[in-house]
Protein backbone atom coordinates (compact mmCIF):
# COMPACT_ATOMS: atom_id res chain seq x y z
CA UNK A 1 0.00 0.00 0.00
CA UNK A 2 1.38 3.34 -1.04
CA UNK A 3 0.28 6.24 1.56
CA UNK A 4 0.43 9.74 0.50
CA UNK A 5 -0.25 12.91 1.55
CA UNK A 6 -0.08 16.71 -0.01
CA UNK A 7 2.82 19.01 2.09
CA UNK A 8 1.85 22.60 1.24
CA UNK A 9 5.09 24.87 0.55
CA UNK A 10 7.34 25.64 3.14
CA UNK A 11 6.84 22.17 5.25
CA UNK A 12 9.22 19.57 5.82
CA UNK A 13 8.72 16.89 3.09
CA UNK A 14 10.87 14.18 4.61
CA UNK A 15 8.84 14.98 8.34
CA UNK A 16 5.69 14.52 6.04
CA UNK A 17 7.09 11.24 5.00
CA UNK A 18 8.20 9.89 8.13
CA UNK A 19 5.22 10.67 9.92
CA UNK A 20 3.09 8.62 6.76
CA UNK A 21 5.10 5.48 8.07
CA UNK A 22 4.46 5.98 11.30
CA UNK A 23 0.80 6.11 10.32
CA UNK A 24 0.45 3.08 8.33
CA UNK A 25 2.21 1.19 11.01
CA UNK A 26 -0.50 2.64 13.18
CA UNK A 27 1.58 4.68 15.78
CA UNK A 28 4.85 4.19 17.09
CA UNK A 29 8.25 3.11 14.78
CA UNK A 30 10.00 0.14 15.36
CA UNK A 31 13.37 0.58 15.87
CA UNK A 32 14.65 1.53 12.33
CA UNK A 33 18.62 0.28 11.02
CA UNK A 34 20.19 0.42 8.07
CA UNK A 35 21.14 -1.82 4.99
CA UNK A 36 24.84 -1.89 3.75
CA UNK A 37 23.99 1.12 1.46
CA UNK A 38 22.28 2.83 3.93
CA UNK A 39 18.40 1.87 2.96
CA UNK A 40 16.52 2.53 6.15
CA UNK A 41 14.34 -1.13 7.44
CA UNK A 42 12.71 -2.23 10.30
CA UNK A 43 14.37 -5.78 11.66
CA UNK A 44 11.88 -8.35 10.64
CA UNK A 45 9.56 -6.23 8.54
CA UNK A 46 7.23 -5.05 7.27
CA UNK A 47 9.29 -3.25 4.41
CA UNK A 48 8.88 0.21 3.48
CA UNK A 49 10.32 2.86 1.29
CA UNK A 50 9.89 6.75 1.50
CA UNK A 51 9.68 9.08 -1.20
CA UNK A 52 8.75 13.46 -1.69
CA UNK A 53 8.67 15.80 -4.58
CA UNK A 54 6.90 19.17 -5.02
CA UNK A 55 4.33 19.20 -2.37
CA UNK A 56 3.68 15.21 -1.92
CA UNK A 57 5.00 13.16 0.39
CA UNK A 58 4.58 9.41 0.17
CA UNK A 59 5.50 6.02 1.87
CA UNK A 60 4.65 2.03 0.44
CA UNK A 61 5.01 -0.19 3.35
CA UNK A 62 4.47 -3.82 1.84
CA UNK A 63 5.14 -7.46 2.90
CA UNK A 64 8.00 -7.79 0.47
CA UNK A 65 10.99 -5.48 -0.49
CA UNK A 66 9.70 -2.48 -2.70
CA UNK A 67 11.05 0.93 -3.52
CA UNK A 68 8.50 4.28 -4.83
CA UNK A 69 9.21 7.49 -6.26
CA UNK A 70 7.05 10.11 -7.22
CA UNK A 71 7.90 12.96 -9.46
CA UNK A 72 5.26 15.93 -11.18
CA UNK A 73 5.10 15.62 -14.41
CA UNK A 74 8.57 17.21 -16.04
CA UNK A 75 10.24 18.01 -19.18
CA UNK A 76 13.03 16.03 -19.91
CA UNK A 77 15.83 18.24 -22.29
CA UNK A 78 17.56 16.07 -25.27
CA UNK A 79 20.64 16.26 -23.27
CA UNK A 80 19.18 14.77 -19.94
CA UNK A 81 17.33 12.20 -21.71
CA UNK A 82 20.33 11.00 -23.51
CA UNK A 83 22.01 10.25 -19.98
CA UNK A 84 19.51 9.24 -18.25
CA UNK A 85 17.57 6.96 -20.72
CA UNK A 86 18.71 3.82 -23.04
CA UNK A 87 18.18 4.47 -26.70
CA UNK A 88 14.80 1.99 -26.38
CA UNK A 89 13.27 3.91 -23.85
CA UNK A 90 14.21 7.33 -25.53
CA UNK A 91 12.82 5.89 -28.59
CA UNK A 92 9.11 4.54 -26.62
CA UNK A 93 8.99 7.83 -25.34
CA UNK A 94 9.65 9.59 -28.13
CA UNK A 95 6.74 7.54 -30.04
CA UNK A 96 3.69 8.04 -27.34
CA UNK A 97 1.28 10.53 -27.39
CA UNK A 98 2.88 12.26 -24.22
CA UNK A 99 6.33 12.00 -24.51
CA UNK A 100 7.25 14.04 -21.56
CA UNK A 101 4.88 12.21 -19.55
CA UNK A 102 6.56 8.39 -20.70
CA UNK A 103 9.71 10.23 -19.68
CA UNK A 104 8.33 11.36 -15.88
CA UNK A 105 7.10 7.51 -15.33
CA UNK A 106 10.33 5.91 -16.95
CA UNK A 107 12.53 8.26 -14.33
CA UNK A 108 10.01 7.35 -11.47
CA UNK A 109 10.81 3.90 -12.40
CA UNK A 110 14.32 4.18 -12.67
CA UNK A 111 14.24 5.93 -9.63
CA UNK A 112 12.12 2.92 -7.35
CA UNK A 113 14.77 0.83 -8.36
CA UNK A 114 17.52 2.56 -6.90
CA UNK A 115 15.37 2.42 -3.79
CA UNK A 116 15.07 -0.62 -3.80
CA UNK A 117 18.28 -1.33 -3.78
CA UNK A 118 19.45 0.51 -1.63
CA UNK A 119 22.47 1.98 -3.96
CA UNK A 120 21.18 4.82 -4.75
CA UNK A 121 22.49 7.16 -7.57
CA UNK A 122 26.11 5.54 -6.51
CA UNK A 123 24.99 2.62 -8.12
CA UNK A 124 24.23 4.47 -11.90
CA UNK A 125 21.19 4.62 -13.17
CA UNK A 126 19.77 1.51 -13.64
CA UNK A 127 18.15 -0.14 -16.82
CA UNK A 128 15.21 -1.22 -15.55
CA UNK A 129 14.47 -3.70 -18.46
CA UNK A 130 17.59 -5.70 -17.26
CA UNK A 131 16.26 -5.18 -13.64
CA UNK A 132 14.84 -8.20 -12.84
CA UNK A 133 11.81 -6.28 -10.99
CA UNK A 134 7.87 -5.64 -11.95
CA UNK A 135 7.08 -2.28 -11.98
CA UNK A 136 3.68 -0.43 -11.75
CA UNK A 137 3.18 3.16 -12.20
CA UNK A 138 0.09 5.03 -11.50
CA UNK A 139 -0.63 9.30 -12.54
CA UNK A 140 -1.96 11.16 -9.89
CA UNK A 141 -2.94 14.48 -9.91
CA UNK A 142 -0.46 15.48 -11.81
CA UNK A 143 2.45 12.71 -10.46
CA UNK A 144 3.68 10.03 -11.77
CA UNK A 145 4.36 7.82 -8.54
CA UNK A 146 5.99 3.96 -9.51
CA UNK A 147 6.63 1.09 -7.53
CA UNK A 148 8.78 -2.07 -8.07
CA UNK A 149 9.23 -5.31 -6.37
CA UNK A 150 10.36 -8.78 -6.91
CA UNK A 151 7.28 -10.08 -8.26
CA UNK A 152 4.14 -8.82 -9.85
CA UNK A 153 1.61 -6.83 -7.36
CA UNK A 154 -1.23 -4.39 -7.16
CA UNK A 155 -0.69 -1.11 -6.68
CA UNK A 156 -2.97 0.67 -4.60
CA UNK A 157 -2.79 4.57 -3.14
CA UNK A 158 -4.52 5.77 -0.02
CA UNK A 159 -4.31 9.48 0.54
CA UNK A 160 -4.20 10.65 4.10
CA UNK A 161 -4.80 14.35 5.56
CA UNK A 162 -2.87 15.03 8.40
Amino acid sequence: MIYLTRVPPGEDLHKAAWALLSYAVAGALPPVRFGPYGKPCFAGGPFFSLSHTRGLALCAVEDWETGVDAEYRRTFSPRLQGRVFTEAERAAALASSDPMGAFTALWTQKECCMKYTGLGLSGGIPNISNSGLCFRTIWWEGYAISQCGPAPFEMALRPVEF
